[in-house]
């Protein structure tokens, strides 16, 4: 294969990549057009959900006694009552708890056993300090060394479709945070 056909082939790629990016560039607008137009309905709406709901537990806490027996009503396919909840577990340091928990094994009130069941260790290689050994070294780890070398390189110089893409990504991560404040 010559350097012209070569060429030819990243002529070709170059067409596509532009008409991947029309394309992309097209959905953007029409999903900018969509988002614009009812996002501001669907936050309205979701207000009010939320609304209800917060105002249908205050209800319910505050009336226990309708939910003895049956614990719970179905209403317009809303089920609502009251659940037995076993809680969940929250800290604040795992390295604290860890540390509490082998204070108990020293002090007789936990077994060596329950530790090792209560705390959970993980070994894992180092990638970084791999990368510093000799060669012969890794192999015998039996650790390789993957796209060392020259390797082919294919990137646009015309970024749009990266850009684009880095612009929705940047759009819904905007969005997110906003939408839980």
């Amino acid at each position: 294969m010559s350097l012209q056909e070569i060429q030819k082939r990243a002529s070709a790629l170059s067409e596509h990549r532009d008409r991947l990016s029309a394309l992309f560039l097209t959905l953007q607008s029409n999903l900018d057009t969509v988002k614009n137009g009812s996002l501001a309905d669907i936050k309205r709406v979701a207000r009010q959900v939320a609304k209800e709901h917060n105002e249908l537990v205050d209800h319910i806490k505050a009336h226990p006694e309708l939910f003895e027996k049956p614990r719970t009503y179905v209403v317009d396919g809303i089920k609502f009552g009251m659940l037995l909840s076993n809680g969940s577990l929250q800290w604040d340091d795992d390295e604290k708890v860890c540390d509490r928990i082998r204070r108990l094994v020293d002090a007789g009130e936990i077994t060596a056993e329950q530790a090792d069941l209560l705390i959970k260790t993980t070994e894992k290689p180092v990638a970084s300090a791999l990368a510093q050994l000799d060669a012969k070294v890794l192999k015998r780890l039996g650790v390789s060394v993957e796209g060392a070398g020259d390797q082919p390189l294919i990137k646009s110089v015309d970024s749009t479709i990266e850009k684009a893409v880095t612009s929705v990504i940047n759009a819904a991560i905007k969005e997110a945070n906003a939408e839980l404040s």
